[in-house]
């Protein structure tokens, strides 16, 4: 699973990440502003999981998703408990208070895997949908046919053909 985690406050984002150590995770990015998650979301692949605080040292970490849309899950992490309601407009899947407690961090990753296989099989069943709905390519006809009079060849256009009857490994017209 790749997460990154943005978070303003140093010791904060490296407990984070040692806790997040011992779940077989990869932190991907440990950004640290409005600015540079928008302009790192800008640059790379969207990562399974954001770990987001919600104050930020140049802003609310929501002015991100003004910005930018994204599928990544979000898992907020902030020590104030007034922006739950906005961070659950966000589809984030938890809200951890500030400090973040092991059994509760364990507790979001487990529910975020619960969502996981959930969304894997819409989008095999979205992909299995655009495969049906593909056109498929109109069928062709022979429009004529090639027939050996004497010594040549001759073209027969199908619409002069009334049948065919086949008689000792030859076919006629």
């Amino acid at each position: 699973m790749n997460v990154i985690i943005i978070e303003d406050e140093k010791p904060a984002a490296r407990r984070l990440n040692r806790l997040l150590e011992q779940h077989q995770v990869t932190v991907l990015a440990l950004l640290h502003s409005v600015e540079s998650s928008i302009a790192w979301l800008q640059e790379n692949e969207h990562p399974d999981l954001i770990f987001l605080d919600i104050q930020l040292s140049d802003g609310l970490s929501f002015e991100i998703f003004e910005h930018l849309k994204t599928n990544s899950a979000i898992i907020f992490t902030t020590a104030y408990d007034e922006y739950a309601l906005q961070a659950f407009k966000l589809k984030s899947i938890d809200y951890l208070l500030k400090p973040i407690d092991k059994e509760d961090l364990e507790n979001a990753i487990n529910q975020y895997k619960a969502f996981m296989p959930k969304q894997e099989e819409t989008s095999i069943s979205i992909k299995d949908i655009k495969k049906l709905l593909v056109q498929p390519e109109t069928v062709r006809y022979k429009e004529r046919f090639s027939v050996k009079v004497g010594q040549y060849i001759k073209l027969i256009s199908v619409a002069d053909v009334e049948c065919f009857y086949a008689e000792n490994k030859a076919t006629y017209l």
